[in-house]
């Protein structure tokens, strides 16, 4: 069988889609008739009728709302794969959720742009509950995303940064509860992701007078006189940071502020609304400039991290490697914090 011509599918997907021959038409740049013609031509062709005429009003068939679906869904991947074509010789098209662009990809990809003009960055920073991308739907060459991403069979990821996860608040709140929060320390020696090497007559006179379990039961003791702040709707963060130190129970709070970010928790808590768990690596500058201390200077992983992905046979693999190794040597310095940062096995 032939395929029937393409400006009569394209004709009948769009009066299919707007419901009226005018409408097609002026979308299409025909009049109305030449929409008609087009459509009979379709009908002719594939001998059934596509739509039903009462007057100046058309509906579909039961054939035709078949048809209008499968040919709208062709057209929806054909305008893609011309968008991603189009858009080849702009740059690397990147994703990546809002708190990361927020706190730290913007920046890397600013001082990025004069250090490699030829390899020009398209940065579409979107929310996203669970960090996904579908690069076969979606026009992006690369995304950066959190979670624990294992040997994929059509993807390449680069791991930048780990997760850690700690509460803060603002110095002024902090005092407010009777917390000791531990301030960073300007000269001290900085390490970009992995652990920290501590004194070892400092840990030891520490040792002695506190454990992080300790500190992490007084906080929860204090969070009923201030307002916990939840930077997620299913509230995970907290859950996960109490049960990383061995803690039988979640913060109780009488008033509490759920947010859809880690930006936004850490946002309210600069202001000094409450007690908000945060990201080590994102809440990095905002801890080393006192903007935020952390109400317990233990941070808990939870196993996830910030990978670098791109499809494999990518046309740009090359500059998206490029990019994940300038990227991997800029991620935030944790070392110089004052944060105990756990290991997994420590969590366990």
């Amino acid at each position: 069988m032939s395929l029937p011509p393409l400006y009569a599918l394209r004709a009948f997907e769009a009066a299919a889609r707007t419901a009226s021959f005018t409408r097609a038409g002026e979308e299409l740049h025909l009049t109305p008739s030449a929409i008609s013609r087009h459509i009979r031509t379709l009908e002719a062709q594939l001998q059934r009728p596509l739509f039903t005429r009462h007057g100046p009003r058309v509906a579909l068939t039961a054939e035709g709302q078949l048809l209008a679906q499968e040919l709208g869904a062709g057209f929806r991947t054909i305008e893609r794969a011309c968008a991603r074509m189009q858009q080849r010789s702009d740059g690397l098209r990147l994703k990546a959720p809002t708190s990361l662009t927020t706190r730290w990809l913007l920046a890397a990809l600013q001082a990025h742009r004069p250090a490699l003009p030829q390899e020009r960055v398209l940065l579409h920073s979107q929310w996203m509950d669970v960090d996904h991308v579908d690069f076969a739907n979606e026009p992006y060459d690369c995304a950066v995303l959190l979670g624990h991403f294992r040997p994929h069979p059509q993807w390449h990821s680069l791991k930048l940064v780990d997760e850690w996860l700690l509460p803060v608040c603002s110095p002024a709140v902090a005092a407010q509860l009777g917390l000791q929060p531990v301030a960073h320390a300007p000269g001290a020696p900085d390490t970009p992701d992995g652990p920290d090497v501590p004194d070892p007559a400092a840990s030891a006179a520490q040792a002695v007078q506190v454990t992080p379990a300790t500190q992490a039961a007084r906080l929860l003791q204090q969070l009923p006189h201030t307002v916990v702040i939840h930077p997620s709707p299913d509230r995970r963060d907290w859950r996960r940071w109490c049960a990383g130190l061995g803690l039988p129970r979640e913060p109780d709070s009488p008033t509490a502020l759920v947010f859809d970010t880690l930006e936004q928790g850490m946002a309210a808590a600069i202001q000094g609304h409450g007690v908000s768990m945060a990201d080590l690596a994102l809440a990095a500058d905002a801890l080393r400039s006192g903007l935020l201390v952390a109400a317990v200077p233990t941070a808990v992983p939870t196993g996830d991290g910030y990978h670098l992905v791109w499809p494999r046979g990518s046309a740009h693999d090359s500059a998206i490697r490029a990019l994940g190794r300038w990227l991997k040597a800029r991620v935030p310095r944790l070392g110089d914090l004052g944060v105990e940062r756990r290991t997994l096995r420590e969590t366990a």
